[in-house]
């Protein structure tokens, strides 16, 4: 919790010593070249970053989910069709794609409880 206060402080500009509400008044003024100056997007300790990785996480996730689900698809479509080894292939796509739609829902699960 304490990690995230100070992660949101720095995107905001402010140093570590200002406090944890910003800034106290019983620093430095404007001016007298103390200022901290602001982090750039993506630096560590920014919600940018701590963002960027939540999204690149949701994206490869759900192209995981997407291709195990074609495949499983497209696997089933082979059975119909007779194929040979077809069969195998459903059920290995599908428990893939089971376990990897289950392990997605519950990490959302537990970032929603995180978040609150």
């Amino acid at each position: 919790m304490a990690m995230e206060e100070r992660d949101r402080e720095q995107a905001r500009g402010y140093a570590a010593h200002d406090g944890p509400g910003g800034r106290t008044g019983d620093g430095p003024g404007p001016g007298t070249g103390h200022e901290p100056e602001p982090l750039s997007d993506l630096e560590r300790g920014t919600v940018q970053r701590a963002q960027l990785r939540t999204r690149v996480a949701d994206i490869a996730w759900t192209a995981l989910i997407v291709v195990l689900g074609m495949w499983a698809l497209w696997s089933a479509v082979g059975i119909a069709r007779e194929t040979e080894n077809a069969l195998v292939y459903c059920v290995v796509g599908g428990v893939l794609f089971t376990v990897a739609l289950w392990a997605r829902l519950s990490t959302l699960k537990a970032r929603a409880r995180t978040h609150l």
